[in-house]
């Protein structure tokens, strides 16, 4: 993506608190974020994110996905809708359910929900959407929308060490298991559940006496110093996917300095 000399342009999709969000703004507002967020868009009214961005002069609106969740329809393939649904259903990984008819309704709901996001979104001109605890399933109608062959814009953190537990409770599962290291993962957002290309990954260690609030703790410090720093990576170009021999993507970073960043995250996970 050649941007000349300017900032990314941002978008944030929340769901709770934030904090993330808080942490990007927080980046911004030292100088050493290159990157503007020019809006943020939740899925709940009450997302204490969007409480967040307003207080910090941002653009923040809310698609309510509970709404299209509960609405009521008859046939999903009469609804008009901006994509084949039929087609989509063939091609997503996300709705898994074996009725036909229930997995074509959710699909539908979301896909109206997406379409609204967009719709959002799009009058933002964003450069990369950013997923800072978005808790909800993204078809590939709305991903398709952003990524293109050879341009990914949808981006995702993921308090895991993936491709291990990937889902809602990453640390929570990493903790249950018995892990002794834990791990933080930033990637691109494909089709799948947490699937897309790996940019950034860190991990932390477990001592024997943590407990949940330990552990998110110390995963939290590395996911505001990791969210920035890839975005920095994304507006100086210096990461590239490429098609590995096993047809597998494969994101690699380029910056100089590449060695020095992953110590500096080492030294802040036994801080």
């Amino acid at each position: 993506m050649n941007l000349g000399n300017r900032k990314l342009r941002l978008a944030v999709l929340v769901s709770g608190g934030g904090t993330n969000l808080q942490a990007l703004m927080d980046h911004a507002a030292r100088g050493d974020l290159e990157g503007e967020i020019v809006v943020v868009a939740g899925d709940r009214p009450d997302a204490y994110g969007l409480i967040r961005a307003r207080e910090n002069g941002i653009a923040a609106h809310v698609v309510d996905y509970k709404a299209h969740m509960r609405c009521e329809m008859g046939d999903p393939l009469a609804v008009p809708l901006p994509v084949d649904l039929r087609k989509l259903d063939g091609i997503q990984k996300i709705v898994r359910d074996p009725d036909t008819e229930k997995r074509l309704r959710r699909l539908c709901r979301l896909v109206a929900a997406e379409r609204e996001m967009i719709g959002i979104l799009d009058a933002y001109k964003p450069d990369y959407i950013c997923l800072a605890g978005f808790m909800r399933l993204l078809t590939p109608y709305f991903l398709g929308h952003y990524n293109r062959p050879g341009q990914w814009r949808v981006v995702n953190i993921h308090p895991a060490l993936l491709p291990a537990f990937p889902g809602q409770h990453g640390y929570e599962d990493t903790l249950g298991y018995g892990c002794k290291w834990g791990g933080i993962t930033i990637h691109f957002a494909d089709e799948g559940e947490d699937s897309g290309p790996v940019l950034a990954q860190a991990v932390y260690p477990i001592w024997p006496q943590d407990g949940i609030d330990d552990v998110r703790r110390r995963g939290l410090r590395l996911e505001y110093a990791m969210y920035a720093q890839t975005i920095n990576w994304l507006a100086a170009g210096q990461i590239h996917v490429q098609q590995s021999k096993d047809g597998r993507l494969r994101a690699s970073v380029s910056d100089p300095r590449y060695r020095d960043v992953m110590r500096r995250w080492v030294d802040l996970a036994f801080s």
